[in-house]
């Protein structure tokens, strides 16, 4: 009996499957980076006096399996949301860069890049 992928196994992940225009994708592995940058604070002669951080980002990798064969595999500029129970990471997400589809056999992959949106 062959394991054919269907897109309806979710792996474990919590956030999966994930929902791209009404399409279900099962996400294999999704990786969280919560960006910052540091601002140092000078007096007017130049001696530091201290510093601090800003918040940035908060941006994601990941690698989504296409539902069937028919899925579009150009997921670049298009949304979805994460509602998990980690707040940091809930939201609504845009893919701003994807990959060529990887496949082998009936099973087939995108790997992509997202940020989470601020409004």
């Amino acid at each position: 009996m062959a394991v054919t992928s269907d897109g309806t196994q979710s792996f474990g992940i919590e956030s999966s499957p994930l929902s791209i225009d009404a399409v279900t994708y099962v996400s294999e592995g999704l990786n969280f980076s919560f960006t910052g940058q540091r601002v140092d604070i000078n007096s007017s002669d130049g001696e530091p006096l201290g510093s601090t951080t800003i918040p940035g980002r908060v941006e994601c990798t990941g690698t989504i399996q296409l539902a069937t064969g028919t899925t579009a595999s150009n997921v670049r500029q298009k949304e979805f949301t994460i509602a998990a129970t980690n707040s940091d990471i809930d939201g609504d997400y845009l893919i701003t860069e994807c990959s060529e589809e990887q496949t082998q056999g009936d099973y087939v992959k995108v790997s992509f890049t997202a940020y989470k949106k601020i409004n």
